[in-house]
Order: C-alpha cells, then structure tokens, then sequence
C-alpha cells in the first residue's frame, strides 16, 4: 500500500496501450456535482464527476467573506481511457475551529441556517499543467478574487 501511495498508482489507472482502446483527448469539464451534509453523521460529502481525467479539484468555502476553508479532491475513479473521472471528498464536522484539518474535517456545521451563509467555489484541473479546466460556484454570492485571489469563476451550479 505504501508503494503505491508513493508512486502515485493509486490516483490514476495506467494508461491504455494503444492497440486496447483509443485514448480520450478532449478537453476536461464537470458535468455533474453532488454535495450535501448528514447531521446524523456529522460529515460533508463533495462529489464530482467529470467528463476527462483531472488532477484533483479544489472546494473551497466561506460563510462570511472575510474566513476560508480550502480541501483537496482526490480521484475516487477513473476510466482507463482517460473519458471521465470521479472526485470524492468527506469531511468531518469539527466542533472545535482550531482542530480543523485541511481535507479531513470542517468547522461548518450541518444545519439550515450554515448551508443558507455559506458560499462555494468547486475547480478541477488540467491533467496536463494543473490549470483550472472547470468550475462552479454556488451559495451565497463572493467575491473569490478579493478573498483568496482566485482566478474568476462565473459558471453557476444548478
């Protein structure tokens, strides 16, 4: 396992040899984003499919403009022809703001007045130069670029 994790195998499927199947060259989008939060639980879940492979993603979130929480997306899964890939994030809900860990847990809680304050901006990136490929923002309205220096998003989630 610790092979793996180092050589990076565990993120991408080995390429297709080129007499097994013709390799996806179009450009990389999101075409569909799931998201939400279990109280029950106490996690957020962020899922991403995208028609081309990426190199991961980034959520980011604010719920005042001023404060953000960025977490990495990691590849749940992969075609081998390089068509479509799946991003997956859960983090757990931390009571505690000071104990947050990027990627691992949020201090956003899971109730109706947070998922109303908070503002999301979802990228996935190029495989090739980890360039923004797509994006989504959603929530309530934020200036990215003020806040963080993102580069511009406009595309809405739906």
């Amino acid at each position: 396992m610790l092979t793996m994790l180092l050589s990076g195998c565990w993120l991408y499927p080995a390429p297709p040899t080129p007499d097994t199947a013709a390799f996806y060259s179009g450009d990389t989008s999101i075409t569909d984003v799931s998201w939400g939060c279990d109280v029950e639980e106490g996690t957020w879940t962020f899922s991403v499919q995208t028609e081309g492979w990426t190199s991961g993603g980034l959520i980011s979130m604010s719920d005042d403009g001023r404060r953000l929480e960025a977490h990495e997306l990691l590849t749940l899964e992969a075609a081998a022809d390089g068509s479509w890939e799946e991003l997956l994030l859960n983090l757990d809900i931390e009571a505690d703001p000071q104990l947050v860990v990027s990627g691992k847990s949020t201090r956003y809680l899971c109730n109706a007045n947070t998922r109303a304050d908070l503002s999301y901006r979802l990228v996935v990136y190029t495989p090739e130069n980890d360039g923004v490929a797509d994006c989504r923002v959603w929530g309530q309205e934020l200036d990215w670029n003020a806040l963080a220096g993102y580069s511009p998003c406009d595309t809405r989630l739906e």
